[in-house]
């Protein structure tokens, strides 16, 4: 069986004509994810509200001290960088130096399991950087390219870079957090290999972060360990080591600490989000790109969090669980299909509210933000097998839903039926909307896009584009399963500029991009990607659904004062 190293680069070769020499398997306690089953809960953590979602030991430890204490023989032609751990050697892959597997804190295995992360040990001589690190432990039974992770294990905080040669000059940094629901993914797939991205002239930064119950789990009994906190959000936290880890060493890479772009799709725009409303993470991005995440995600609170905890343990028959009775069960019995019920909860430290409020307090992070969705965001219908997400479009758009409906059913174009519709406009682009609106009123560049491209191979089968289509323009990896034409190849090429600009400036246009208006107080443009870049206002429809939204989240939360 080959690595995920392997796998990628295989994959790399065939669709930019490059190869790499095959790379060893990693040393540390492993699975392999399942792959027959499809995964029913995709949507849940990534943008439904948060309240209808029911979204390798000690040895192992010292296992990694040891093997990073003597790395094993490497080339001297390969770049080496200087970090604050040690040595580090990645590989050469044309222009760009890659290195892959670079640990950005401690292996969050035994006593460091349900914990926030703690730095990375050193090593002496020079670590290998050729092997993608193991995913995090997850149980998914999707079959979609984002999912084939390869070997998993609770070792598993590592990230990946992608360095341009320059000139001296200090480069923008991209650092991309994968989706899959807060449950799976990983940063080492070939979905998400960043050498289109560098080759435009930015450091790129791919992390794996803790997932599922591993990731996101609160238990009265962990509360009382460390009642001081922080708690339940693991993941995040990991993400915010991620980021401390780039301020720290990202300059050895030829990348700009104080010009950092965080971008993230799905689950990964949930993050995003996140992020911005978390005074942890003040100071450590200066943009963001969400990438359909929505924007009304509720987070509940940690009783609640805790409750569920509380469940959980008591059905693996620890119904008064100590810590160290909960740190002691395998992890693959902690990583299972029913961790859907596990997610971001509002702590009081790492995430004080849920970020839809913290936007409407005005206390997110003022940076330029990017944000939008898919056209056939709906695609995710077919995985919701207990009617939630009907549910839950209901309750955005409350009494209107009856007439929202109707005029979708009316409404000619793309997109799939009339629920379809109004699934993806009332779930995914009018709260991006909302978020951009909001943000601009504070006075923060925002910038709002409607991606719509199918891939030529697809365009007489779907309806438009699917959750996630986006992900293959921005960082021109084309799957085996698409054919593209010249028009998705101008597309690609077209984001790809639009991400790489922004992330440089915080403005995404350039030179001989169609220009892409901000949003204002006044007007609230999208830029419309499809076949081409139009700007365009919004529909009637779609205004009536942004404020039947609008309406929604007003009463939630003055209700909450």
């Amino acid at each position: 069986m080959k690595t995920l190293t392997e796998t990628h680069d295989l994959i790399r070769g065939q669709q930019v004509g490059r190869s790499h020499s095959d790379t060893s398997a990693t040393s540390f306690p492993t699975r392999t994810a399942g792959r027959s089953r499809r995964m029913t809960s995709m949507i849940r953590q990534a943008f439904l509200p948060t309240h209808f979602l029911r979204s390798a030991g000690l040895a192992a430890g010292a296992l990694y001290l040891a093997a990073c204490a003597t790395g094993p023989a490497v080339s001297q032609v390969s770049p080496t960088v200087e970090l604050d751990t040690g040595t580090l050697q990645g590989i050469q892959d044309g222009a760009l130096s890659v290195y892959r597997g670079i640990p950005y804190a401690a292996p969050p295995v035994g006593e460091l399991r349900w914990r926030a992360p703690t730095p990375p040990a050193s090593w002496s001589g020079v670590r290998e950087a050729s092997e993608f690190g193991s995913a995090c432990m997850q149980a998914t039974t999707s079959e979609e390219p984002w999912a084939q992770v390869g070997p998993e294990s609770e070792d598993c905080l590592y990230l990946n870079i992608w360095q341009p040669t320059s000139d001296g000059e200090s480069l923008p940094v991209m650092v991309f957090i994968h989706g899959g629901s807060l449950r799976a993914g990983a940063a080492g797939v070939p979905l998400y290999d960043g050498t289109a991205l560098a080759e435009r002239g930015a450091v790129i930064v791919t992390i794996n972060y803790r997932l599922g119950r591993l990731g996101y789990f609160a238990h009265p009994a962990l509360t009382q360990e460390t009642p001081e906190g922080p708690l339940n959000n693991y993941g995040l936290m990991d993400q915010i080591a991620a980021l401390e880890w780039v301020q720290r060493n990202i300059g050895a890479f030829g990348g700009n600490p104080e010009n950092v772009t965080i971008f993230g799709e799905s689950a990964g725009a949930v993050s995003v989000q996140a992020l911005m409303a978390s005074p942890k993470a003040e100071g450590l991005f200066t943009r963001a790109v969400s990438q359909s995440g929505g924007g009304y995600s509720i987070m509940p609170p940690m009783m609640i969090a805790e409750m569920k905890g509380k469940a959980w343990a008591a059905e693996m028959g620890l119904e008064k669980a100590t810590a160290e009775q909960l740190r002691s069960l395998p992890a693959e019995e902690v990583a299972t299909l029913d961790d859907y019920l596990s997610g971001l909860a509002s702590d009081g430290q790492i995430l004080k509210s849920s970020p839809v409020e913290t936007f409407i307090n005005g206390e997110q992070a003022k940076v330029p933000l990017l944000i939008g969705g898919n056209s056939y965001e709906a695609n995710l219908l077919a995985a919701d097998l207990d009617g939630l997400n009907l549910k839950t479009v209901k309750m955005i758009v409350g009494d209107k839903y009856d007439d929202l409906l109707e005029g979708y059913r009316n409404q000619d174009g793309k997109g799939g039926s009339g629920e379809d519709r109004l699934f993806t406009q009332s779930i995914a682009i009018q709260p991006s909307r909302f978020l951009a609106n909001t943000h601009a009123e504070g006075g923060q560049p925002s910038y709002v896009y409607y991606f719509g491209q199918v891939a030529a191979s697809n365009r007489d089968k779907m309806p438009g584009a699917v959750h996630g289509a986006e992900l293959s323009y921005i960082f021109s990896t084309r799957m085996d399963s698409e054919t593209w034409d010249e028009n998705d190849r101008e597309i690609s090429r077209l984001m790809g500029d639009y991400w790489v600009n922004f992330a440089r400036t915080g403005d995404p246009n350039g030179t001989g991009l169609p220009h892409w208006q901000p949003v204002t107080s006044a007007k609230s443009p999208l830029m419309d990607i499809e076949g081409q870049a139009t700007l365009r206002e919004a529909t009637p429809l779609e205004k009536a659904t942004l404020e039947a939204g609008e309406d929604t989240v007003s009463k939630i939360w003055s209700t909450a004062d």
